[in-house]
């Protein structure tokens, strides 16, 4: 039975290759036709009033984009910190001190200075108070040395010079006038600072100017001092980064910024594209290439004298007092208005030199 099985097994495969062989002889294979189709010649009629079909990217308003031509490595763009506004506090730098009018009571006066020479001299700023309208702290380190001055106290074993801070009150009916000075301690004694030479420690002062500044706008500010009459408001403005900036007011442009800058008295315009400004004539300013005085000090014969050896041509600007600089100045806006910024980088202490040009426009 089952050799007769296997028989008809057999024979049905045998039958049903002959059969299939046999079909695909008749029946035609269009399995691989569309390798060699061909499109067809017929061309679509779009309806009245339709555009081309065209196979691009729209952008809204691209005739009025710039095109971009990319000069180096791709920088994301980020936005202007905004500058905040500051109370009105009026300061004056003397050459042997700096005074303030605070706009509050004697109480919070003394408050804010004790913070601020605490939170900026990172050490607990002890201030004796000698009577009720004087301070005087302990010594402390008011600047920090440099690199040179590092190495040379390391070797000698010298400590760094060290400072102490009076500051003298008089209190008003609304406001309290503090006057601080700055006395410098050293092996050979003490000495008042000059801030006419000292343009570090005079940075300083205008940092503790703008930290009051601040702080008085924040109390004014507390739900909890709403019934309190507010401070009046500052022209000069500062952001996160401690840069000043001059509000101009919620309409400005350039061109009636550029003629308020010719009105002040005592500030030129010496450049227009880029704008600059400078305290002097365009034919005052310190440029590279000028012919000069090739000066050395006298050394302990006679501190404060120099004797001219020879002619020299300036190489760079290093050297170059701040009123003989040129500074680039920009017109900004933010959500409050506009704002008039100086660019004093290239000066040593650029808080203090912006601070110094803003105050004359700002009158």
């Amino acid at each position: 039975m089952s050799k007769q099985i296997k028989k008809l097994t057999m024979a049905g495969s045998l039958a049903s290759v002959v059969l299939l062989s046999g079909c695909s002889s008749i029946v035609t294979d269009h399995g691989l036709d569309y390798q060699d189709a061909r499109s067809s010649e017929v061309e679509l009629q779009l309806p009245p009033g339709r555009h081309d079909v065209t196979d691009k990217l729209i952008i809204p308003n691209e005739d009025r984009i710039a095109n971009l031509e990319a000069t180096g490595e791709f920088e994301a763009p980020r936005a202007p910190k905004p500058y905040l506004p500051m109370a009105y506090v009026p300061m004056v730098l003397g050459q042997y001190d700096v005074t303030f009018e605070i706009p509050t009571n004697l109480a919070q006066s003394k408050q804010l200075l004790s913070n601020y020479f605490t939170s900026f001299s990172g050490e607990a700023v002890v201030f004796d108070q000698v009577s009720d309208t004087e301070l005087v702290s302990a010594p402390i380190q008011f600047k920090q040395p440099g690199t040179w001055a590092k190495l040379w106290n390391s070797i000698t074993r010298l400590e760094p010079n060290k400072y102490r801070l009076t500051i003298d009150f008089e209190p008003g009916q609304n406001t309290t006038t503090a006057k601080i000075s700055l006395i410098e301690i050293s092996n050979e004694g003490e000495s008042l600072v000059d801030l006419t030479l000292d343009e570090v420690s005079a940075g300083q002062m205008v940092d503790a100017w703008s930290h009051i500044s601040k702080d008085l706008t924040r109390e004014t500010a507390l739900l909890s001092k709403q019934g309190q009459k507010p401070v009046l408001k500052s022209r000069i403005w500062t952001n996160q980064d401690g840069k000043l900036a001059l509000y101009l007011g919620k309409e400005a442009d350039l061109a009636s910024l550029n003629n308020y800058i010719r009105n002040t008295s005592g500030v030129h315009i010496t450049r227009e594209t880029p704008p600059e400004l400078s305290l002097v004539p365009q034919d005052k300013l310190a440029q590279v290439g000028d012919i000069v005085d090739f000066k050395v000090p006298l050394g302990p014969i006679a501190k404060s004298e120099e004797v001219v050896l020879f002619k020299v041509r300036r190489r760079n600007l290093d050297d170059v007092n701040w009123t003989e600089r040129s500074y680039p100045y920009d017109l900004k806006r933010q959500q409050e208005g506009y704002f008039l910024t100086i660019d004093a980088a290239a000066t040593e202490n650029p808080t203090l030199t912006s601070y110094r040009i803003l105050s004359l426009l700002a009158k």
